[in-house]
């Protein structure tokens, strides 16, 4: 029997949920890639659902059957980095996966959402700010990587990321 999920829209009743299943995903899928000092102190900044995207319609979660957050993950046409961004050009936002769901085409899923909402709102490029374990992934999402770089988290704390690119086309 296939296993069942359904893409929707978040909704900031989702925001405790998410915030649960990203941090779980990120506590152990990052360990290979992260230094554990840098993880520990990153985790409780980037494990949190992000209000503002809850509320843009562009950000999905892919929920069980039993009503279960598996993953979420969207865009916005605002960076997360520098506010607003260019015309045409949007920001995939917050991606991750429960790790015990991995495998089951949820993450793909959700990123084609994306890549349909972002399309339907005339963005043509899709940038983002990859974890080093999520580069593959992204890849084979059709997005290239453009560089590594560090996000500072807070004064002192930097995060290496990768910036990538996707055309929408």
């Amino acid at each position: 029997m296939p296993f069942e999920y359904e893409i929707r829209p978040a909704i900031t009743d989702d925001a405790d949920a998410i915030s649960a299943m990203i941090t779980r995903s990120y506590s152990e899928l990052l360990k290979p890639d992260y230094n554990p000092r840098i993880l520990a102190k990153a985790l409780p900044r980037i494990g949190k659902a992000r209000p503002e995207l809850l509320i843009t319609g562009t950000y999905f979660v892919a929920e069980s059957e039993n009503g279960d957050i598996l993953g979420a993950g969207g865009w916005t046409d605002i960076s997360p980095t520098r506010g607003l961004g260019i015309a045409g050009e949007g920001h995939m936002r917050h991606v991750a996966v429960d790790p015990s769901h991995l495998r089951r085409g949820i993450a793909g899923a959700l990123a084609a959402a994306a890549f349909a909402s972002a399309r339907d709102s005339g963005v043509t490029c899709l940038r983002c700010m990859s974890t080093l374990t999520a580069e593959p992934f992204y890849e084979r999402m059709g997005f290239e990587t453009v560089q590594p770089i560090e996000l500072t988290l807070e004064p002192g704390l930097f995060f290496p990321a990768i910036e990538m690119r996707r055309r929408l086309n």
